[in-house]
């Protein structure tokens, strides 16, 4: 986010220009009445500023007039008082059982990998908090919701699961390796997406399973993630935490670059964390040209109704 307000900036994927600029410094004047998330809505319309799926981009928005207020450009309406806590995950769901499984990958073939059902989403939360080392949070921002199953018996058997999510904010040995700037990592960094979360259920003991699911996962994250958010991902990452050694990764041809620097996500907070080395898998074969290609045009609602 800027520091000033006095020239031409980026704020993620959009290039706010000096007519942007006057657009806002207009609404803010005109519509200084207005509640704080009414203010939003009007200036995503007004500039416009969509996702390239047609949605309105409400918490960039947020963030801009969070600026705003810090830097003291402009008046800003107030923040509304919260009114409930920040909701968690649900986890309320009844997670599945163990599956006892003892097989060679040709024997429970064909694997799939497939997008869980919205209202599977509470099996799948609870699933992952019961069984994975780290539990579960709910994600923010875009992500997608996978079951592994497999059909190679008498009735498919749900094996696994998958959360791909948002990418670090900050992350120095991915961003040194792609060559970004802290300005083409704002604009470019939704291009990649974070192998946030990979379970496989308890008993389950089929040998090359992991890395088969991998690769069956990056074959379609794609076309998934285009159909939902209106692009398509370019890069892949994930952080494999000790005492694992990203074993399954390296079997998929995924590539390690070295470690995180234990900052957490948004690689803010001081270096408490433990240390995670951290994976990347290419997409597609030119992958650094389209990582800093131009965003495609937003999709008009009304238009492609």
């Amino acid at each position: 986010m800027p520091r000033t307000f006095h020239e031409p900036f980026w704020i993620g994927d959009r290039y706010f220009s000096d007519a942007d600029l006057a657009l806002i410094q207009d609404t803010l004047r005109r519509f200084h009445r207005l509640s704080r998330g009414e203010l939003v809505q009007t200036l995503c319309e007004n500039l416009p500023w969509r996702t390239p799926a047609g949605k309105p981009r409400l918490r960039a928005c947020h963030d801009l007039l969070d600026a705003i207020e810090a830097t003291g450009w402009m008046r800003v309406p107030p923040k509304a008082a919260p009114t409930h806590p920040v909701p968690r995950a649900d986890t309320q769901g009844t997670p599945l059982g163990p599956v006892p499984l003892v097989a060679a990958l040709r024997a429970v073939q064909p694997i799939t990998v497939e997008p869980v059902p919205a209202a599977e989403l509470p099996i799948w939360n609870a699933t992952m908090a019961t069984y994975h080392p780290l539990s579960f949070r709910r994600p923010f921002g875009a992500r997608q919701h996978y079951w592994i199953w497999a059909y190679g018996g008498s009735e498919p058997i749900r094996l696994g699961a998958l959360l791909f999510a948002a990418a670090a904010h900050k992350l120095a040995a991915r961003d040194q390796w792609i060559g970004w700037d802290p300005a083409a990592r704002a604009r470019y960094r939704a291009r990649i997406v974070n192998n946030s979360r990979y379970l496989i259920l308890p008993g389950v003991r089929v040998p090359h399973l992991a890395s088969h699911v991998l690769a069956l996962a990056a074959r379609r994250l794609r076309a998934d993630w285009q159909v939902r958010y209106g692009f398509a991902p370019v890069l892949l990452e994930t952080f494999v935490e000790e005492p694992w050694v990203g074993t399954c990764y390296a079997a998929a041809n995924w590539q390690r670059l070295g470690h995180t620097t234990g900052r957490g996500r948004t690689g803010t907070a001081r270096p408490t964390l433990p240390r995670k080395s951290v994976w990347v898998y290419p997409l597609m074969r030119h992958w650094r040209t389209a990582l800093m290609a131009p965003w495609p045009a937003p999709v008009d609602p009304e238009v492609d109704a």
